[in-house]
């Protein structure tokens, strides 16, 4: 397996795997798959080159998972990125595909300077859970209705992580 950035040279490999993720976990996704076929491809290439995407590759060199981050959009916001969303496709899940996304990104974050990581999970979704916790996020909070998928609500666990050694668990 390798992991590398994902540019939009990639475009329709990602998009495919993204189509592969929404029809299988659309929960764990912001978008609906409607939304996101209705985004013009020149749209996906420039946030491929404005957001870090990483794509885990397999040995054939197919494309068989992405997490993505976005910074912090206003000044006073750039220490932080928002991660989201972490996919694997099913068949390459359990072989730690999604673990070594994540450490690349954190890394890649890091690097670049970034204070802490943030991101929702769906509450439902465990396995996603357990592995951001192994990774040293925590949850902060939970947000009632976070999104309605066909109509019914979701809510979402608020999770962060410092990557500056700041202690984010205190209490206000």
């Amino acid at each position: 397996m390798s992991i590398r950035r994902l540019m939009p040279r990639d475009l329709s490999a990602y998009r495919a795997l993204w189509a592969d993720g929404l029809m299988r976990v659309p929960s764990a996704f912001l978008f609906s798959a409607e939304e996101v076929r209705a985004i013009p491809n020149k749209d996906v290439e420039r946030m491929l080159e404005v957001n870090l995407t990483l794509g885990a590759f397999d040995d054939a060199k197919r494309l068989v998972g992405f997490v993505t981050a976005r910074r912090g959009g206003p000044k006073r916001m750039q220490h932080m990125a928002d991660v989201g969303p972490l996919y694997v496709r099913h068949d390459a899940q359990g072989q730690g595909i999604g673990r070594a996304l994540m450490q690349a990104l954190l890394q890649h974050l890091e690097s670049a300077g970034i204070q802490q990581a943030e991101l929702c999970v769906d509450v439902e979704n465990t396995g996603a859970q357990k592995l951001y916790t192994a990774l040293g996020f925590h949850v902060f909070g939970r947000r009632p209705r976070s999104v309605l998928v066909d109509g019914a609500p979701r809510d979402d666990f608020l999770m962060i992580k410092s990557l500056d050694g700041t202690d984010l668990t205190r209490s206000a």
